[in-house]
């Protein structure tokens, strides 16, 4: 499992629990000052997000390897990655201006935004199975939120 805790001054700091051995792991992003993870997959990848002093919030993914990637869409103020599939295809919403966008993004293949027909520019991924299948939500036209399953 993976999560995180936040400490008196409202840093985030992300942890690994292996369930076996009862036994916390810190996840660091080097000179990071607040890292969120956010989603494990059944291979061991992690996936989840950061802030540096200065600069827009991205992305990362570290496998039980230890490869590091870091992402963040071009353009973007922040990007949020949420979950991953056994096959590494990642998910999670991006933001410019005040408008948010769904993504998937594999590693050399990049970001494809993910948007609700219903809630263009208000749309967050924040699931994905081994199928491909997104789950996540939109802000409709009328203010409400409302869930989205999104099909290959």
């Amino acid at each position: 499992a993976v999560g995180f805790y936040v400490d008196a001054s409202g840093a985030s700091h992300s942890y690994l629990y292996n369930i076996h051995t009862k036994k916390f792991f810190t996840i660091p992003v080097s000179g990071a000052i607040s890292v969120t993870a956010t989603g494990i997959n059944n291979k061991g990848t992690i996936v989840g997000f950061f802030n540096m002093s200065t600069g827009p919030t991205r992305s990362f993914l570290v496998t039980h390897s230890g490869h590091f990637a870091i992402f963040g869409k071009a353009g973007a103020d922040l990007t949020q990655a949420f979950g991953v599939n056994d096959s590494g295809e990642v998910v999670g919403a991006y933001t410019i201006g005040a408008q948010t966008f769904g993504f998937t993004w594999r590693a050399g293949h990049g970001f494809q935004t993910v948007n609700d027909p219903h809630g263009v520019g208000s749309t967050l991924i924040n699931g994905v199975n081994d199928a491909g299948d997104l789950v996540g939500f939109y802000t409709a036209a009328s203010g409400h939120t409302d869930g989205m399953l999104a099909t290959p």
